[in-house]
Formats: C-alpha cells, sequence, structure tokens
C-alpha cells in the first residue's frame, strides 16, 4: 500500500516503528504505534478523553484520530502500511486503519484507571 510522502522527511522513531509493525498483522501495527506515540495512561471520568503521557495533555477522540491519521510526526498510517494483512485498496486501507484506531481508542477508554487513581498528573 501506497502512502502520500509528507513535506518532510519521516523520523527516525517512524522508521524504527514501521520497521517493526511491518512483520505484525494490521490490529498489531496500529497499536504498537498508538502506544509509541501517545502512550495513554489515564481516562478521564467525566468527559471522553485520555491522558497522553508523551504528549502531557488530555485528548479527545477526535483529536486522536485527527493526529494519528494527519499529523506528519506522527503519521500513523504509513506506518502501518506495509504491516502483513494490510488491504491494498487505498479507501479499503484508509478505513481499516480508522477502524482499528477507534477500536483502539474504545479498548483504552474501558481498560484505564480514571482519573482517581492514585498519583493522577495535575491538569494542564
Amino acid at each position: 500500500m501506497k502512502t502520500k510522502q509528507p513535506l518532510q522527511p519521516h523520523t527516525r522513531r517512524q522508521r524504527w516503528i514501521r520497521r517493526r509493525a511491518g512483520d505484525l498483522r494490521l490490529r498489531s501495527a496500529v497499536r504498537l504505534a498508538v502506544n509509541t506515540f501517545f502512550q495513554f495512561t489515564h481516562r478521564s471520568k467525566d468527559a471522553k478523553a485520555l491522558w497522553s503521557q508523551r504528549e502531557r495533555v488530555w485528548i479527545g477522540n477526535r483529536t486522536f484520530l485527527e493526529w494519528a491519521l494527519s499529523e506528519a510526526e506522527i503519521d500513523i498510517p504509513w506506518i502501518v502500511a506495509k504491516s502483513a494483512n494490510a488491504p491494498e485498496s487505498k479507501n479499503e486501507f484508509r478505513r481499516a486503519v480508522r477502524e482499528e484506531l477507534l477500536a483502539c481508542w474504545a479498548d483504552q477508554m474501558a481498560e484505564l484507571p480514571s482519573k482517581s487513581t492514585p498519583r493522577w498528573p495535575p491538569l494542564p
């Protein structure tokens, strides 16, 4: 699956994750990339947001999708494009990556501890 090249070259981290993701199935490759770039540690109790330890910010699902799909410093579609079962069609590929990102988000919202957990980072 060929993806568009960003205006700037991919970072060393992106290339490293892409090499590791090439041996994985799409689901695992997306989750590897999400865990590496976002490092979600907590969910908010009231709002639909996750705390990104890496970015040190609360992230809602729209921002998460926007950054994961479009941010040049992250560019998850490029990273997972060579994963084991990535669809060949560009439209199918984008849809599959988006679905995996949404599933990952839902899993994180269900599994992560809420802000009442001890050592909760202060709100920015």
